[in-house]
């Protein structure tokens, strides 16, 4: 399923299918450059929203995330916070979200 491409579906209940197992696969050649924010999620607490991974205007939490592309770190000033906030980026071709974890490509 692809949840960009699937518009009825809201962000939340594609959360939910995430932290269920389920198969959700997010395609560049639907949506060209997935640019990935990856951030670790302080909120977290059982282990199952562990990681934050931001892109498109929407973040899905997981507990685990693969990277099979080049990435690298970044840092960007947030105003709101008056601080840095700290992240890992990559381009994506494939995001595919499995037994709640994340594998980009």
């Amino acid at each position: 399923m692809d949840y960009l491409q699937k518009k009825t579906q809201s962000k939340d209940s594609v959360q939910e299918l995430i932290l269920n197992g389920k198969n959700i696969v997010f395609k560049k050649n639907d949506y060209p450059h997935i640019f990935v924010e990856i951030r670790f999620n302080h909120n977290d607490i059982d282990g199952t929203r562990k990681w934050r991974i931001i892109f498109k205007n929407s973040e899905f939490h997981t507990s685990e995330i693969v990277i099979n592309i080049p990435s690298k770190t970044e840092s960007k000033f947030d105003e709101y916070l008056g601080g840095y906030k700290h992240h890992i980026v990559c381009e994506a071709s494939v995001i595919v979200f499995k037994d709640n974890i994340a594998n980009i490509w």
